[in-house]
């Protein structure tokens, strides 16, 4: 899609000899085909994505309702993206991001810490951290606390865990629509 920024396209903007005119929030005019429709059914891949956006917009009206979220989500705006209903639209299209987890320190010894670096496009709700023994039984489980730095999640360990061998450590990362994303290490 072409952009144009003279004064010809200046304020212009609809449907024009098969071209789609669409004004943007920065002042430029995005320039493009008019789409066509199609007698071709969608296939379930496009349902999904389709009711996936549906509920992003679900969510981003309610973000707009909460005075509180909607000033949140406010801060998220840059020179692309213009409003807080656009950042809580992207945010629940993106689930979160679990980048490294250390378990080196991990020994299972009460206060042995393992660090997770978790991102997100928005913001990071909270970090779940899931340890258990071969046979699914659990060790212990709890949230991991933030570092100041906003990326980084410290989790130390509540409970003796003599043998490690075959325990797994599950840590699961959610952002404030509610998408997680897990990682998990076999010890």
């Amino acid at each position: 899609m072409a952009k144009a920024t003279n004064a010809l396209t200046q304020g212009i903007s609809g449907k024009v000899s098969g071209l789609v005119f669409r004004q943007n929030a920065n002042g430029t005019v995005s320039i493009g085909n008019a789409p066509r429709p199609t007698a071709k059914a969608p296939d379930a891949a496009t349902l999904a994505r389709r009711e996936r956006f549906q509920q992003a917009a679900f969510y981003g009206r309610a973000v707009q309702q909460d005075p509180a979220r909607k000033a949140a989500y406010q801060t998220g705006t840059d020179a692309d993206t213009t409003s807080a209903y656009t950042v809580a639209v992207a945010d629940y299209l993106n689930a979160p991001n679990v980048r490294t987890v250390d378990f080196s320190g991990y020994r299972g010894l009460v206060g042995d810490p393992i660090l997770i670096q978790a991102t997100d496009d928005f913001a990071i709700h909270h970090v779940h951290v899931l340890i258990q023994n071969p046979d699914g039984s659990v060790v212990e489980e709890g949230d991991a606390t933030p570092d100041p730095d906003g990326f980084t999640f410290r989790y130390t360990a509540t409970a003796a865990n003599p043998s490690l061998d075959g325990d797994k450590i599950l840590v699961t990362a959610y952002d404030n629509p509610g998408n997680a994303t897990t990682e998990q290490a076999v010890l």
